[in-house]
C-alpha cells in the first residue's frame, strides 16, 4: 500500500474527530466550588491540570479557575487524581474546613490534601464516550509565486480509566507543487500506558507512518517500553521512556525491510495560564537500529498552542525527521518544516 491514507479521506477523518466532543458531553452539573472571595459555583468538573480547574456551568459557560483562588470544592463523581509527589488516587472529592484543602474520599478513607499539590484530576465516567477528551486542528496555505499548496491536519483522542491511559494521535501534511509529485508525511499512532508506583509507567505502541521525502512509502511498527515522570507539576511535565520497536518499512522503490530498533523518548510540556493561555509540548525520539548497524533515526516535534477564545486555539508546529541511512538510496536524509493551524480542544 503506497499511501497510509488517501488524501480525499482527510476531511472524513476531520469530521470523525469533530463528533467526539458532541457525543462526550456530560450530564448533571452537581459539583460545587467554593472560592476564596466567598462565592460558590455549581457546575461540573471537567478536569484539573496545570493548576487550573476547568469547570462547566449552565449560566456562565466553561470557567477556568486558578488553584490559588479555590478555597475547597466537592464532587461525588469518581476521578483519577495525581499528586505532585507521584501518588495516584481513585475516588471522589469532599470539602475541607481548611482553606486551600480538599478531602479525597478513597474507599473508606478521607485523605486531606492541599489543592496546590494536586497536578491532575480527570473524571472516570461510567459511559465510554464520557471518558474521552482531545483536540483537533487544521491548516492550509498556498503561494502563487511558487505554486506550492499545503494542507495539514492533526488530532488526538485520549481515554482514561483508573490505572491506565490510552491515546490515539494522528497527523498528516500534504504538499503539492506544480510539476512535482505530492509530498506526503503522515503519522498514525495508538499508545497504551499503565501506571505504577513512584511515577513509573509501562507503555505499548502500534502505528503507521509515511514520509515520501525520506523515501518511506509506509512504515508499520509495534513496540513496548518502560518510562517515568521526572517532573510533573502544575506548570511543567518532563517524562522519558526506553524500549524496543519492531518495524516493517517499504521504500518508494518497493524494497521492504524488517528490523528491530531501540526507542529512547523524551516528552516535555509547559503550560502558562495567562492572557493568552499558552501550551507548549515537544517530543524527541531516538531510534537506533539493531538490524542495520550504524543506522539511526531521529524525530523531533515542537508544538505551541495559543488560545484565541474559549477552547479554540492557534497552533504553530515545527518538526524535524532524520534518517542516517534511508532505505531508498535516492531519498533525502532530513525532512523538516513549520505548519500553522486553527484548532479546538474538548
Amino acid at each position: 500500500m503506497d499511501s497510509v491514507i488517501h488524501y480525499k479521506n482527510i476531511i472524513l477523518l476531520f469530521l470523525w474527530f469533530i463528533m467526539f466532543p458532541l457525543v462526550s458531553q456530560a450530564g448533571a452539573k452537581t459539583d460545587t466550588v467554593y472560592l476564596q472571595n466567598g462565592d460558590r459555583i455549581t457546575g461540573e468538573i471537567k478536569r484539573f491540570e496545570y493548576g487550573i480547574l476547568v469547570f462547566k456551568t449552565d449560566a456562565m459557560g466553561t470557567l477556568k479557575i486558578e488553584f490559588n483562588d479555590i478555597k475547597t470544592f466537592y464532587s461525588n463523581e469518581q476521578y483519577t487524581i495525581q499528586m505532585a509527589n507521584g501518588l495516584r488516587f481513585f475516588g471522589s472529592i469532599d470539602t475541607s474546613a481548611t482553606d486551600g484543602y480538599v478531602n479525597l474520599k478513597v474507599g473508606n478513607f478521607r485523605i486531606p490534601e492541599p489543592v496546590s499539590e494536586i497536578v491532575e484530576i480527570y473524571p472516570v465516567k461510567h459511559a465510554f464516550w464520557k471518558r474521552l477528551d482531545g483536540s483537533i486542528d487544521l491548516g492550509y496555505s498556498y503561494t502563487k509565486a511558487s505554486t506550492i499548496s499545503q494542507m495539514n491536519f492533526s488530532g488526538n483522542v485520549d481515554y482514561r480509566v483508573e490505572k491506565s491511559f490510552s491515546s490515539l494521535n494522528v497527523s498528516a501534511i500534504f504538499t503539492d507543487q506544480e510539476d512535482r509529485d505530492r509530498i506526503r508525511k503522515q503519522d498514525y499512532t495508538f499508545a497504551y500506558s499503565r501506571f505504577y508506583k513512584k511515577k513509573w509507567f509501562g507503555s505499548g505502541i502500534v502505528g503507521a507512518q509515511q514520509n515520501t521525502e525520506l523515501g518511506i512509502a509506509h512504515r508499520y511498527f509495534l513496540g513496548m517500553g518502560a518510562g517515568r515522570d521526572f517532573i510533573h507539576s502544575n506548570r511543567t511535565v518532563l517524562s522519558g521512556l526506553i524500549g524496543l520497536l519492531v518495524t516493517t518499512e517499504k521504500s518508494l522503490s518497493d524494497s521492504i525491510i524488517q528490523s528491530m530498533e531501540g526507542i529512547v523518548r523524551l516528552n516535555t510540556r509547559i503550560f502558562r495560564f495567562n492572557d493568552p493561555e499558552i501550551d507548549i509540548t515537544s517530543h524527541f525520539n531516538v531510534f537506533p537500529s539493531f538490524t542495520t548497524w550504524g543506522r539511526y533515526r531521529l524525530e523531533f516535534e515542537l508544538k505551541v498552542k495559543i488560545e484565541i477564545f474559549n477552547d479554540f486555539f492557534f497552533g504553530l508546529t515545527f518538526y524535524d525527521n532524520f534518517d542516517s541511512r534511508p532505505i531508498d538510496k535516492d531519498a533525502a536524509t532530513n525532512d523538516y518544516g513549520v505548519t500553522t493551524s486553527l484548532g479546538y480542544s474538548w
